[in-house]
């Protein structure tokens, strides 16, 4: 694998050999995720194929972007434009800081918007200067609209969250907000935020993010850890008429999980810099090249160089590098870059001419990239300069020709050369590959400077024994390996000897293996560290399963055991048996194929927890195709997985709380395609909402405008206006045909859902069945008629003759007054008295009868003032029984002003009444109770039996006889009649000799 970026090149290929290589591919394998690298100047150097498909770009169109461009059309997780100094870019490169789960949105070149889990560091040079960063990336998309979709259909439901007044007082909190809060309902509202927390009001994070969403009317969010409830806090506000809306959760678990992103970002700087250094150890130039056009536009400053230039060439291409190669070869280079073409590989070795003229021996390696059609769009690759080796190969022909048959009897072994002086001059055989010594660093040398002085004593007496004419033979350790080495001497022609000649034989294969899987630990443990639990390495030829200590802790293996290797099978056994056959088949399969996995399963640990965990790896195989080596990385996803089964269970229950919702609801995306609909949606249209999947089936409808009786227009239909941007709040109200043939009134809602450009992505209806209602309402309209034809009776009809039979009485007090006796005169005192009382009784009952009908509509009252123009009208009242009420600062309500003050007058004048014979004490007092207002007016009169506490609401029920107490037996009757008309309700609680204490419900302006 190999992709060129930039000026930096990250190459991965088959058959090199190197270790650190092997590491660093098996590494950025098993990480799933996207990995970039960008320079100090913004330009991106290096992305793998993971990032390419997440960015929506192929690799060659990522190469030298600008990480910060405005082509990205970069958002934070709140869909707001970042700023510039905001981006992942400067926040990395520019401060110097380090990102952790950052949540980022940007656009597609197809001008989809995606959504990434960002997470970064920067990277320094020798003097400690930031000359670039690396990140490190998922997509969330989905994750992303999931969360959005269930908010704008359901709202929040998992979230805490708490709703403040313009003075910062609490007027709702839910039961998630009172958790995290850890304060109680009761002991919020009414309070305000800063009073409660007054830590907060000294962070200016927080300070700052609430009065910009008061003052300014913007949404607003901040992330931080508050010591007070000691946890971490994501926190969005949101402006609205009256105050603010915050929704709040809990992120510590999320960030406790950066750590592991940061180690893990650690471990590839380190990575790419091993790799840097060994390219320019090994003098290698990296080139990359355009095969649509032929050209090179990237190229390392040593693969000019190899080419004679002392500073970079600006053009380049595969013409440019033909005419360089030697006529000799240049065809089958040619013919070599055209089969690359179908293999995807390019490798060989050719002669140059360099721009000063000297011929040079060069080595090419690359891979060949393909767009999804199959074509090869992209080049990358390195080449060397190997003239020295060439000219040694070619010096050592003909002393090869002699011992070429003996260094191939000895497969495992090495053969070299020395003269009189105990100088290499030559050594080759395939036993190189097992000791750290390279044979281009032992020519010229003396045998003493290459092996170590514990093995000199022993090995000279072997080299001069053979420079006299003597084989000899020594056995000892080197490099964790035990060897025979053998001396012979060499003659000439003439029989002199001219030099000697080792071979030396590995005879202890299994303690090189040993010390290969000691060497393979080391590298796993330190891989350990930056993983949930480790990374392995399954040797398949030997079946020996190697890991690290925290990998073998966590599955009860003896760390001892596991570095130097166990079966498989023993790991095998920790999965949970209802995936262990499935991962066996799987791992199976992979080896066959020589692939990659990704694997997720659950496994029992060593404490006996199931844990859910993902393994990546990738099978590497031999030249014959036969799987040698499966490393790969296990890391534990439990919370992930329990959050994902915890949303997929959400998802059920608010699918199912919206499917029986008891209005119906339809949802159209912004093309008009319909999405969902719920069953009572169903219902109300008698059948299956619609034929089609599109709201035109809506111009199919014969609907009639449910008040005019006027015909619906095609585009008359809540669905169509909510697409055009439209909420409609004041219901539509439509007189259908339903499918099952039945005529239904229908009322209906709706509300556009925008993206983060403002635009419509959705509309949702809300649709009600009100056919029950309005017949309900018409025969309420005709009940309230023929009240109305009662009242005006009661008003007219029945106060003529009352008013007659008090005239005629006032007349015969008048005119024949002096003709009564005592009897007389009293007994038409009482008939005049019973008149009046009777025109009050009619007068009450008529106001009882036109609460409903001809009270005002309802609208923002504050009840201090109503109270206010109440003592007014009881003044005198007031200063004749020496009353003291007293009162609470008492709320704005919703409701009908002139009743209210009828409700409070009752009440007062009913405790100045009933006081007894001490001066009446009145409170009134309110508390809030969720939406509405609790008022309570507590006097200390004479009391009510409490088998009376029921009676006393009804009309003309008198608790005394109209001598002890005057009035019409009305004014409580009429008080219930008032609070129930504002949807409340109204109680009492007394105990003779010991007050009185009236409550009553209103509703929150």
């Amino acid at each position: 694998m190999s992709e060129r970026v930039g000026e930096h090149t990250w190459t991965f290929w088959e058959g090199d050999d190197t270790e650190a290589h092997q590491r660093c591919r098996a590494l950025i394998t098993a990480v799933g995720d996207g990995i970039a690298v960008v320079n100090a100047d913004g330009e991106l150097t290096f992305a793998n194929e993971r990032a390419a498909e997440l960015l929506g770009r192929s690799l060659d169109d990522l190469a030298g972007r600008s990480a910060d461009g405005s082509s990205w059309d970069l958002v934070d997780g709140a869909g707001d434009p970042l700023e510039t100094d905001e981006t992942p870019f400067d926040c990395v490169i520019e401060r110097g800081e380090e990102l952790s789960d950052r949540i980022i949105g940007l656009r597609r070149p197809s001008g989809e918007r995606v959504w990434l889990s960002v997470d970064g560091a920067p990277q320094r040079d020798d003097t400690d200067e930031i000359d670039g960063g690396v990140f490190v990336f998922e997509g969330v998309t989905e994750r992303q609209q999931a969360e959005r979709e269930l908010e704008e259909i359901l709202g929040r439901v998992s979230d805490a969250f708490y709703a403040l007044d313009e003075e910062f007082r609490f007027t709702h909190v839910n039961e998630r907000a009172e958790e995290l809060l850890q304060r109680s309902e009761p002991e919020l509202l009414g309070n305000r935020l800063w009073d409660v927390f007054p830590s907060a009001a000294e962070i200016d994070e927080v300070w700052d993010a609430f009065q910009t969403a008061m003052d300014a009317q913007e949404a607003t969010s901040y992330e931080l850890y508050y010591d007070t409830l000691e946890f971490w806090v994501e926190a969005n506000i949101y402006p609205s008429e009256t105050g603010v809306s915050v929704y709040f959760r809990d992120v510590t678990e999320r960030k406790e999980r950066e750590s592991d992103r940061i180690e893990l970002l650690q471990d590839l700087r380190e990575s790419e810099e091993r790799l840097r250094l060994a390219l320019e150890a090994g003098g290698m130039g990296t080139w990359e090249i355009d095969l649509q056009t032929e050209e090179s536009p990237v190229r390392s400053p040593q693969h000019d160089r190899i080419f004679g230039y002392e500073t970079p060439v600006e053009e380049w291409g595969l013409e440019i590098f033909l005419d360089h190669v030697h006529s000799d070869d240049r065809e089958e280079v040619r013919e070599r870059f055209e089969a690359a073409k179908e293999t995807g590989i390019w490798e060989f070795e050719c002669r140059i001419v360099r721009v000063d003229g000297e011929k040079r021996w060069i080595v090419a390696q690359g891979e060949f990239s393909f767009d999804d059609d199959g074509t090869p769009v992209r080049a990358v690759g390195v080449v060397r300069d190997i003239t020295e080796r060439k000219e040694r190969e070619q010096a050592l022909e003909e002393s090869e020709r002699r011992y070429r048959t003996l260094a191939e009897y000895f497969p495992n072994g090495l053969v070299t050369l020395f003269d009189h002086d105990l100088e290499y001059t030559l050594a080759a055989g395939k036993g190189f590959d097992r000791i750290p010594v390279d044979p281009e660093d032992l020519e010229g040398k003396r045998f003493q400077e290459v092996w170590p002085d514990d093995a000199v004593a022993d090995l000279e007496p072997v080299f001069q024994s053979a420079l006299a004419g003597e084989e000899a033979a020594v056995e000892l350790e080197y490099a964790g390996r035990e060897w025979v080495i053998h001396a012979v001497p060499i003659t000439d022609e003439q029989g002199d000897i001219f030099a000697g000649m080792t071979m030396a034989q590995d005879i202890t294969e299994q303690k090189a293996r040993e010390q290969y899987l000691t060497d393979a630990k080391t590298q796993l443990e330190a891989a350990t560290e930056a993983g949930a639990i480790g990374t392995w390495e399954w040797h398949i030829p030997d079946d020996q399963f190697v890991t690290g200590e925290s990998f073998a802790t966590t599955f009860d293996v003896d760390p001892d055991a596991a570095r130097e290797g166990v079966p498989l099978d023993r790991f095998l056994s920790s999965i949970h048996e209802d995936d262990r056959d499935r991962v066996a088949r799987e791992i199976e399969e992979t080896v066959d194929r020589c692939d990659e996995c990704k694997l997720e399963y659950r496994v029992w640990n060593a404490d006996g927890d199931l844990r859910w965990v993902v393994a990546r790896g990738h099978v590497e195989c031999d030249e014959d195709g036969n799987a040698v080596r499966f490393p790969g990385a296990l890391t534990d996803i439990t919370e992930r997985k329990q959050a994902e089964l915890e949303l997929e269970k959400q998802s059920r229950q608010l699918e199912t709380l919206f499917q029986v919702l008891p209005v119906g609801a339809v949802v159209a995306n912004a093309d008009g395609s319909l999405r969902r609909a719920n069953n009572t949606a169903k219902e109300i249209w008698g059948g299956d909402v619609f034929d089609s999947d599109s709201v035109e089936e809506y111009d199919k409808f014969s609907a009639t405008w449910a008040d005019s009786g006027e015909s619906v227009g095609p585009k008359d239909w809540t669905m169509y206006q909510v697409l055009q941007g439209e909420e409609v709040r004041e219901p539509n109200v439509y007189e259908i045909e339903a499918f099952d043939g039945e005529r239904r009134i229908i009322m209906e809602h709706g509300k556009p859902v925008r993206d983060e450009r403002g635009n419509v992505s959705r509309a949702v209806v809300t649709l009600t069945d009100i056919t029950d209602r309005r017949a309900y309402q018409r025969k309420l309209e005709e009940s309230n008629d023929r009240l109305e034809q009662f009242a005006y009776a009661a008003s007219h009809d029945l106060q003529e003759p009352l008013r007659m039979v008090t005239s005629y009485l006032q007349l015969l007090e008048k005119r024949y007054g002096d003709a009564f006796d005592d009897d007389g005169e009293e007994f038409l005192a009482f008939a005049i008295d019973g008149a009046e009382r009777m025109r009050e009784m009619i007068d009450a009952l008529l106001e009882y009868s036109r609460v409903d009908t001809q009270g005002d509509p309802f609208e923002p009252v504050e009840l201090d003032a109503v109270l206010e123009d109440v003592r007014e009208d009881l003044q005198m009242r007031i200063e004749e029984t020496d009353a003291d009420i007293t009162t609470d600062e008492l709320p704005r309500v919703d409701g009908d002003s002139s009743q209210l003050r009828q409700l409070f007058q009752n009440l007062l004048q009913n405790a100045i009444e009933y006081s007894g014979d001490e001066p009446p004490r009145i409170e009134i007092s309110a508390e809030r109770t969720g939406c509405d207002w609790n008022v309570s007016v507590r006097d200390e009169g004479v009391g009510i039996d409490p088998d009376d506490t029921e009676r006393i609401f009804e009309v003309f029920q008198r608790l005394h006889s109209y001598e002890e107490h005057s009035g019409t037996g009305i004014g409580l009757a009429l008080c219930r009649r008032i609070v129930e008309r504002h949807g409340g309700e109204i109680w009492v609680e007394s105990t003779p000799e010991d007050g009185t204490t009236f409550s009553f419900t209103l509703p929150t302006a």
